[in-house]
């Protein structure tokens, strides 16, 4: 379906669609989120800001018809390129690209777990884009469910989203031998497996210890040769610690690198670090809080000010452009889950907000 908005593909595969609404402008506001999902799903997820946010764009541009002379910005969708990183890492790729936080060629060269690069992928598909926006973005919105349970609990509308926790993401290989199952004594045994089992357990238990209401994961393990007649030889772990204070995560996380490096060593199994990420708490544009909330407040909505502790393509898109992320509510604070749901008028309600919030932002004078 023609929406009459200009179709634009960067080279990293992140989508546009631009409606001009101000054509002696340069300026453009961004209005979108994700596609990508994760094996589990999770159909609000990202895909609800893109929709949304299209159809925001269409509502903001029928009001500039009747309107000619409002429009101060032009406008336009975006689709944010493996914000999920389920396939690829790191997640925010897109978006990071977009703000020059990660280079293309770094992007490109992310592989999966067959070896196929991201570059590959885009390129078998025809994402290798050549057009990339050719206008200044100035603001950017991003419209999301919850993903957790504050606003249900509350009986709350609307969250405009102020601040992120902070996250530290450590990929560790432990290194083994590999031997027979069977035949092997098992003091000779160096087992790479059971030295990971260890350590998940381990971060579970200094998340614990600290008891100031970290989140944190082992969510991803990968052992060779996965065969159920060889001990492990080689398993790399992805885990995750998240909390709001960086010196809680440093806490945890510098305690369980030394523990695991430890017992590992009492069963004669090396430990290496693949990756080890900080992303530091992001705080989102005040200005962009203020115009959620007072959009919320004049269409009867009830609304409130939240840290989120997920990333988001806004607190990417923060580095560069100031942004704003509006949740609304989750059931049960399910996600990454095919049970996730969001109410029919909860999204209507998101969609109003953010429909108020675009058009305030594309004719405002400053």
């Amino acid at each position: 379906m023609d929406r009459g908005l200009t179709p634009k593909i960067d080279a990293i595969g992140n989508q546009f669609g631009v409606a001009t609404l101000a054509p002696a402008s340069a300026d453009v506001v961004l209005v979108g989120s994700h596609l990508d999902s994760q094996p589990t799903g999770g159909r609000y997820d990202g895909v609800y800001g893109v929709l949304a946010g299209l159809l925001a764009v269409e509502a903001v541009k029928a009001r500039c018809l009747d309107k000619p002379a409002a429009a101060r910005r032009n406008l336009a969708v975006v689709n944010w390129t493996n914000e999920e990183g389920a396939r690829f890492q790191p997640s925010l790729t897109g978006s990071s690209v977009f703000t020059g936080a990660l280079s293309l060629e770094d992007a490109y060269a992310c592989a999966d777990g067959e070896g196929t690069t991201l570059g590959e992928a885009l390129s078998a598909i025809g994402y290798l884009g050549t057009t990339p926006l050719d206008k200044n973005p100035v603001r950017y919105v991003e419209l999301h469910v919850e993903q957790a349970d504050s606003l249900e609990k509350s009986s709350t509308d609307i969250a405009a989203v102020f601040h992120s926790w902070t996250t530290r993401k450590i990929s560790v290989i432990f290194e083994g031998d590999y031997s027979h199952t069977g035949s092997t004594p098992m003091a000779l045994r160096r087992d790479a497996l059971r030295a990971a089992g260890r350590a998940i357990e381990a971060l579970y238990q200094e998340v614990a210890n600290e008891n100031a209401g970290a989140h944190a994961a082992a969510a991803r393990i990968s052992v060779y040769p996965n065969s159920p007649n060889v001990v492990a030889g080689r398993v790399r772990v992805w885990f995750e610690i998240r909390h709001e204070d960086e010196a809680v995560i440093s806490a945890i996380s510098d305690r369980f690198l030394r523990r695991i490096e430890r017992e590992s060593a009492d069963i004669k199994v090396a430990v290496s670090i693949a990756v080890d990420e900080r992303r530091l708490g992001t705080a989102l544009d005040p200005d962009g809080v203020a115009l959620i909330l007072s959009a919320a407040a004049d269409l009867g909505f009830k609304a409130m000010t939240l840290k989120t502790s997920i990333g988001h393509d806004a607190l990417a898109i923060q580095k560069c452009v100031p942004s704003s992320l509006i949740f609304v509510p989750s059931q049960g604070g399910l996600s990454h889950n095919p049970r996730e749901f969001t109410a029919p008028e909860a999204l209507d309600k998101g969609y109003a907000v953010l429909t108020e919030v675009l058009w305030n932002m594309v004719t405002a004078k400053e």
